[in-house]
């Protein structure tokens, strides 16, 4: 659903019928996770860091099993940790690794690819100590400053991820892995323009890799360039993403053109493979959705949630129908249940928020919208209505400040520059009229 910012009406006291507006906008977000078969998470999560492949070892012989350690020197040692690591036996990898450290403390290879396994174990701290090890013998080797970065990315630490992508571009500036984290990195951050620039200069450097297409694609739709992002998506379908996953992003964008025959065909076909695919209904009821065929959209999403009842983005769909069924008390529970499943959700206060204020609970209504603004402080829309919320108190000051923080993030956000307008106007007639009397 597209997202509606109301404006304040242009009345002489704030009792007015005109404060019965609705505050209303729905969500259409589809999950845009890195998942090659469901998308998983908000717009934080596009994607996942890359890592430089583990190195090589020159000269490596041909291994048969069981490896005798006895008999092994460090090339064969490095060797066997590199299939072991590939075959996802990490924790005996990191073992041969630290066997090569023991015998070679200044092998970075062996320091980056112990790194490498600790990072997947989640031993996030260790893994960054590795990675700084191996720096301090090989600080002009780019590969190991990304690793670093994609660590600290990992933990969270964005500005010293951010300072680790940076060193390693310019010690390599056409370094695509590089050039793809930091695009991830600037995701998280919302700062969408700048994540479309890097994986634009990744795909300089790999032209032929079908994970940045992907990503590349998610993230223009998020700044609602839909047709770039169909063009990139099916660049990923061209170099072989067959994905369920990619078909999942090829329907909403299909619905975000408003070519809802062809995003209903899409998710018919997939349903035929996947019937018991709770992503694949849930966009399926979407398309329903904005086709204006409510109760249909309603059994989607229901469906959807008996095969995976803790699937928050569906619980919030299915609210979305409830709401415009006009069953007010079922999409709040609808909204909250949603809420329990992912306490995070902005989108689902948002919603909440819309429902309360129909209901007519003002109160727990600004609550809700507060939460959307603490997980998604670049909400544009929930700025805008809580200044409406604040306006209808009488706090006609505060209220313009919420105003304006919403232009701040939106600058075309034409409802937030209309309730400013006649917000003053209102206070000068207020004025004018307490000044004759």
């Amino acid at each position: 659903m597209k997202r509606v910012a109301f404006t304040l009406a242009l009345i002489a006291s704030l009792g007015s019928s005109a404060w019965g507006r609705e505050l209303k906008r729905f969500d259409d977000a589809v999950k845009t996770g890195a998942s090659q078969t469901a998308l998983s998470g908000n717009s934080t999560t596009l994607n996942v860091e890359k890592e430089f492949e583990l190195a090589e070892p020159t000269g490596r012989q041909a291994q048969s099993l069981p490896f005798d350690e006895a008999h092994s020197g460090i090339q064969n040692l490095l060797s066997y940790g590199n299939e072991l690591f590939t075959d996802g036996y990490l924790k005996e990898a990191a073992e041969q690794f630290k066997e090569v450290i023991g015998r070679d403390p200044d092998n970075v290879t062996a320091k980056n690819n112990l790194a490498l396994c600790e990072k997947r174990l989640g031993e996030i701290d260790n893994s960054i100590k590795h990675f700084q090890e191996a720096i301090a013998t090989e600080p002009l080797k780019a590969e190991l400053h990304n690793n670093l970065g994609s660590a600290y990315l990992s933990k969270g630490e964005g500005d010293e991820a951010l300072k680790c992508f940076f060193q390693a571009l310019n010690l390599r500036p056409n370094y695509a892995e590089a050039h793809y984290n930091l695009g991830h990195l600037y995701s998280i951050k919302r700062s969408y323009d700048q994540a479309v620039v890097e994986y634009q200069s990744a795909l300089q450097s790999k032209p032929d890799d079908a994970a940045y297409h992907r990503d590349l694609g998610d993230t223009l739709r998020l700044i609602k360039r839909s047709e770039e992002a169909l063009i990139e998506y099916r660049e990923a379908k061209r170099l072989g993403d067959n994905s369920i996953g990619l078909k999942l992003r090829v329907i909403a964008v299909f619905r975000e053109l408003h070519q809802l025959s062809q995003a209903q065909k899409l998710a018919d076909d997939l349903l035929k493979d996947n019937p018991n695919n709770a992503e694949v209904l849930n966009q399926l009821g979407l398309t329903y959705l904005k086709q204006g065929k409510i109760t249909l959209a309603q059994q989607t999403f229901t469906k959807a949630l008996s095969i995976e009842p803790n699937f928050a983005q569906a619980q919030n769909h299915l609210g979305i129908a409830l709401y415009q069924e006009k069953q007010i008390g079922k999409a709040i529970e609808t909204f909250n249940q949603a809420l329990k499943v992912k306490p995070d959700y902005a989108e689902a206060y948002y919603n909440l928020g819309t429902a309360l204020y129909r209901k007519g609970d003002i109160q727990n209504a600004e609550k809700a919208l507060l939460e959307a603004i603490r997980y998604n402080p670049q909400d544009a829309f929930a700025f805008n209505n809580i200044g409406l919320i604040l306006m209808r108190r009488g706090n006609v000051d505060e209220a313009i400040e919420y105003w304006r923080k919403a232009i701040s993030i939106d600058p075309v956000l034409a409802a937030a520059f209309i309730n400013i307008g006649r917000a003053l106007h209102l206070n000068q007639v207020n004025q004018l009229k307490g000044a004759r009397e």
